[in-house]
């Protein structure tokens, strides 16, 4: 039997990316937030992803040599952080609760692009971030990258999950809102 696919697949590097208890521990009450109490995160965030890995590039730049390839990295992962968190939102990064709120949010990016928030990075926040940190390994996998940049990858990914885990109480919300019962009704009906 020839090599198929998905034997291509298997031997992609996988990456193991351990998050602080911490950031566990935020990603289950959060979970236990949405899906159990049927809250909602308050959005638009006060610290939307945008500002969140802003601030770390301001805070990681000058531990890095300017014009350095180290420099390069840091860029690039956050850029690809950016990314991913626009693409992933609406497809793996929302419990069902919370689909009708993201459409909504949607609906205003389309309309009205020049007021407001422009996009996921600048709506939602460290929570919705959070989940995006835990599915990574599992995006990456499915990526061409080679084993060096993959480790190199991690690396940087390890430095900000440690940074953002540290400034957990700046960017986390505190409570969650609770929906109209009408929001409520239409998102278990969906």
């Amino acid at each position: 039997m020839s090599p198929g696919p998905e034997d291509d697949f298997h031997k992609r590097p996988s990456i193991k990316l351990p998050l602080p208890d911490l950031l566990k521990g935020l990603l289950v009450d959060d979970w236990e937030n949405v899906t159990k109490n049927q809250q909602l995160v308050p959005l638009p965030h006060k610290n939307p992803v945008n500002k969140i890995l802003n601030d770390y590039l301001e805070y990681e730049r000058p531990h890095r040599g300017a014009q350095s390839a180290s420099l390069d990295v840091l860029e690039e992962t956050v850029a690809g952080l950016r990314e991913y968190f626009d693409k992933c939102l609406g497809r793996i990064l929302l419990y069902r609760f919370e689909r009708n709120q993201f459409h909504e949010f949607h609906d205003l990016w389309q309309s009205s692009p020049e007021n407001g928030p422009k996009g996921p990075c600048d709506t939602y926040g460290a929570e919705h971030l959070a989940r995006l940190l835990a599915n990574l390994p599992e995006l990456i996998a499915q990526t061409n990258m080679d084993a060096q940049s993959v480790n190199r990858l991690r690396e940087e990914l390890i430095k900000f999950t440690n940074w953002f885990s540290r400034k957990a109480g700046d960017y986390f919300v505190s409570e969650y809102e609770t929906p109209s019962p009408e929001y409520a009704e239409k998102a278990r009906s969906n």
